[in-house]
């Protein structure tokens, strides 16, 4: 059921031009890939494409120039309420190429992820991140992000994350 809404989320996603953030192409997954392996230290290609099939409209990448530099990938997940279905978007893995970092591509991928996420009526954005990347925690807190709480074991085994939310809604 909750795939059948996500889709349905999807189809209707309204995108909006953004300063030197696009959608995902085929043709710059390898580079994301090598982005991915760089941050995080993963050789996984498998979950970069089957997002890029599955939720093309929301796997944003920056570039400079012609170059990607960064990719951000969001999923969504729809949670029933009082209202109704509220949709909320949990970040899926975002990085910027180290060749980059401290440029403002990281913030300007973020900044024009959510106002897209807020024209599409995304309540809250929710994210993982290893407690010791504090780069990358102090620009989600530059962002709005606040930290929920501690987590062991979602971002590597015996490492501690914080599960972070940006209410947008």
């Amino acid at each position: 059921m909750k795939d059948i809404i996500t889709n349905l989320f999807i189809r209707k996603w309204v995108q909006i031009e953004k300063k030197n953030v696009v959608s995902v192409e085929d043709s710059m997954l390898p580079e994301i890939i090598r982005i991915q392996a760089e941050g995080f230290g993963t050789k996984s290609r498998n979950g970069v494409r089957r997002y890029s099939k599955r939720m093309k409209k929301i796997f944003y990448v920056t570039k400079s120039y012609d170059q990607v530099v960064g990719y951000c990938i969001y999923y969504l997940k729809p949670v029933l309420s009082l209202k109704g279905f509220m949709k909320k978007s949990v970040i899926y893995s975002i990085s910027i190429d180290k060749n980059f970092r401290r440029k403002h591509y990281g913030e300007n991928l973020l900044r024009e992820s959510i106002k897209e996420m807020r024209l599409n009526g995304i309540s809250s954005i929710f994210l993982y991140v290893n407690a010791k990347n504090l780069p990358a925690i102090r620009l989600y807190e530059k962002m709005g992000f606040r930290k929920i709480k501690e987590i062991k074991d979602i971002c590597g085994l015996k490492e501690t994350c914080y599960e972070m939310e940006l209410r947008i809604l």
